[in-house]
């Protein structure tokens, strides 16, 4: 007689259907990933919050590829509890090669400069117009601004945009061009007094009213004229004068010059004029493909979305103290790390030569001219500034010939001339936030001090007449 144990006969059939204790080894090579990626984002996080140079680039990398080890571990974990294993890796290749194929379509015309992404994301994100490279083609400068251009917005600072720092500029700013493509919001065909510069005197990160030019107007009670242009060395700064400025017919001309890149924009210029003649000869400044790229600007606005978690750093930066016992970090460009060197000396020789020119040219339609020396942020800060421990900026010397070759040339040609160095300093002391934290230019208060210092020193050598 068999007896059948009718339990064990239900529990065997019924175990091929009942999951097993065990993990199987998708799920435990899922976790695996899950727990590496996690590991990843935390170190991610750890190292962003390094403030040394080299932390930087390495935020942004281990960045980049804990995006993707987090894609990887999602498709991961939904094949490890899928029913249909296969079936899911199926979706997950199709899907990855449809991310890939649109991603291919949005960069060739990228490649091929037929779409800047930057400038389409710029203004989906209402960050204002794209100051960097709002020009035209122009045969005798190169290049100038678009004439008659208006825009306004809250854009990045040119530090911010060189390092992905979220936006600190807390009002929108107005830019408006005139007919020739110069920032003044009225139309002069004459003007008492003409500035000519680069963006300091164009005024980058300040509103149309905030610009030297306008605030000294406003102190006068007179016509002046801003002729200043983002990226113009001094080569360029005399064609304007020649022709645009001696053509507003001004009682004086202001020229300033400053040391961080005009040396450098008038090597540019001197390239450009160089250009076989088969070429034509006109220039415009031109973003490379990864600044037009769809992916690497997507990753920018990740990164600054990502800031309050995976920070954004710039390398550069000091402690300002405050008189409360506070203290506010500021941020640099690293133009005084550059030696000053013999070619430096060669340059500064050529800048003279259109100094000379200019005067000449000046002196010949009955203006005055006054020459103007703007220092970099680091020269005027760097007394005042707490440099962090194994900063690179604690071996920065900002070059020490110039400034008295400046003067030098000055007391040789016979012209009045004015270092904003020490008054810029002395407002420092005072309190005066004269660059603006997070960029390389004045702020509103620090265009203020120099429209005031240049009235000062108009009125001292009595170089206009009264309105």
């Amino acid at each position: 007689m068999v007896v059948r144990d009718t339990n064990s006969l239900q529990m065997t059939q019924l175990a091929p259907t009942l999951p097993s204790a065990r993990p199987s080894r998708l799920i435990k090579s899922a976790i695996a990933a899950l727990i590496a990626t996690v590991l990843l984002w935390i170190s991610v996080i750890l190292i962003s919050h390094e403030y040394l140079p080299g932390s930087i680039l390495l935020t942004d990398t281990l960045f980049a590829i804990a995006l993707g080890a987090t894609y990887f571990v999602c498709w991961s974990l939904a094949l490890a509890v899928s029913n249909s294993p296969r079936l899911m890796f199926m979706r997950a290749l199709v899907t990855t090669l449809t991310i890939a194929t649109y991603l291919l379509v949005l960069e060739v015309p990228a490649m091929l400069n037929l779409v800047d992404w930057n400038v389409v994301m710029r203004r989906l994100f209402s960050e204002g117009g794209d100051y960097q490279f709002a020009f035209i083609a122009d045969k005798e400068l190169a290049f100038r601004r678009i004439p008659n251009m208006h825009w306004s917005g809250r854009p990045a600072s040119d530090i911010e945009q060189a390092y992905w720092l979220p936006r600190s500029l807390g009002t929108p700013i107005n830019f408006t061009y005139d007919q020739w493509g110069y920032r003044n919001p009225t139309e002069m065909k004459q003007a008492n007094i003409v500035l000519i510069g680069d963006s300091f005197v164009e005024g980058w990160y300040v509103s149309d009213e905030q610009t030297v030019a306008s605030q000294l107007g406003h102190r006068l009670g007179q016509f002046v004229a801003n002729l200043g242009v983002a990226g113009y060395g001094t080569m360029q700064e005399f064609r304007v004068l020649k022709s645009d400025a001696v053509a507003k017919r001004p009682q004086v001309i202001a020229w300033f010059f400053y040391e961080g890149n005009d040396l450098n924009d008038d090597k540019s210029f001197e390239e450009f004029l160089a250009a076989a003649p088969r070429v034509q000869r006109v220039w415009i400044p031109k973003r490379a493909w990864q600044q037009r790229s769809f992916t690497l600007n997507a990753f920018r606005y990740l990164r600054v979305w990502s800031d309050p978690i995976v920070p954004n750093r710039a390398p550069y930066w000091a402690l300002l103290p405050r008189e409360d016992g506070s203290s506010k970090r500021i941020y640099f460009f690293d133009y005084a790390a550059v030696p000053w060197t013999e070619y430096q000396e060669s340059r500064w020789e050529n800048t003279k030569q259109s100094f000379r020119d200019g005067i000449e040219v000046a002196r010949a339609n009955g203006a005055a001219i006054i020459l103007i020396y703007v220092p970099i942020k680091f020269r005027v800060y760097r007394d005042f500034i707490k440099i962090p421990p194994g900063s690179p900026m604690s071996h920065w010397n900002p070059w020490k010939p110039l400034p008295q070759n400046f003067i030098e040339f000055c007391r040789t040609a016979s012209v009045p001339c004015l270092d904003l160095t020490d008054r810029l300093r002395q407002a420092v002391r005072d309190g005066v936030e004269v660059y603006a934290p997070n960029d390389t230019h004045w702020s509103s208060e620090g265009t203020a001090v120099v429209a005031a210092e240049l009235e000062r020193l108009l009125r001292s050598y009595r170089l206009m007449s009264q309105p």
